[in-house]
């Protein structure tokens, strides 16, 4: 109980929500910045088709205002065939996506009371080893997924086992939550002066991971209420998939940061329990 009483002590003492507004924010003006990097990337060394195969099934996931525009944009990027703008859009993109992970370590540096002077350009080194190590879990978890929807395809059409198309939302779940896991683990270990171990730091994640699974199943379920997703439009027009979109995004940042705050409770305890 002490552990939770600190946590939410800290959560207030540090305020994460402020934080996290912060991060969620910054976060909606560098998706797309993101998305233009990870893609064109990929694009290099898988086709279109398979891209966008993958990408519908982030759908089962994720709730439609939020899904669909990011589809959309993924669509349309693929069918870029022009390096001169594949290459201008990229490095545009690459040094806006930067940002993010500014922002993202500026919060957790903040929390881990973390003064240490770090220039521009070490700064900008550490926000660079971020995008590529992100890039580099998304692309190994795109075909992972892929290979899952083409097992799928064959069970199905081998010995007609429906389980696995019936129940398809659930393991890409379960695929998003080990992505999620493991960016988490990745970012809370080394966007610090004080790195930690990848182990040290899955408690935090897992915590922050279950949350925000259990948000993206809890939105999709909340939408598909009878008239909510009507309401939603008729108020918001246009607006309503941006304003579910912020609100998403702002609570993912603070469950993201709670991971944190959690990790540095257990690991303040570890270092007192040395020290006695």
């Amino acid at each position: 109980m002490k552990r939770f009483r600190r946590f939410f002590q800290d959560i207030y003492a540090y305020d994460v929500h402020g934080l996290a507004s912060e991060l969620s924010f910054t976060f909606l003006l560098t998706v797309f910045p993101l998305l233009v990097v990870f893609v064109t990337l990929l694009g290099l060394v898988q086709d279109p088709k398979t891209i966008n195969l993958v990408t519908s099934q982030v759908g089962k996931f994720l709730p439609a205002p939020i899904f669909l525009p990011i589809d959309q944009s993924v669509k349309n990027l693929t069918k870029i065939k022009s390096y001169n703008v594949i290459a201008v859009s990229i490095i545009i993109s690459f040094f806006s996506s930067l940002t993010i992970f500014g922002t993202m370590a500026k919060a957790l540096r903040f929390i881990s009371r973390d003064e240490t002077k770090i220039s521009f350009l070490s700064s900008q080194w550490i926000n660079f080893r971020l995008l590529m190590i992100s890039s580099f879990l998304l692309i190994v978890y795109f075909y992972f997924t892929y290979g899952l929807v083409l097992s799928e395809r064959f069970l199905f059409r081998t010995f007609k086992i429906t389980f696995f198309r019936a129940y398809s939302g659930f393991f890409i779940g379960l695929v998003a939550f080990f992505l999620i896991t493991s960016l988490f683990v990745y970012y809370y270990a080394n966007i610090t002066r004080f790195r930690t171990k990848l182990k040290d730091n899955l408690p935090g994640a897992y915590l922050a991971s279950i949350f925000v699974t259990l948000v993206s199943f809890g939105f999709n379920f909340y939408l598909k209420l009878k008239n909510v997703g009507v309401n939603y439009s008729f108020a918001y027009e246009l607006l309503s998939k941006m304003v579910v979109l912020m609100l998403f995004t702002y609570i993912n940042s603070t469950f993201f940061i709670w991971g944190f705050v959690w990790n540095q409770i257990l690991l303040e305890d570890k270092i007192k329990n040395k020290k006695k």
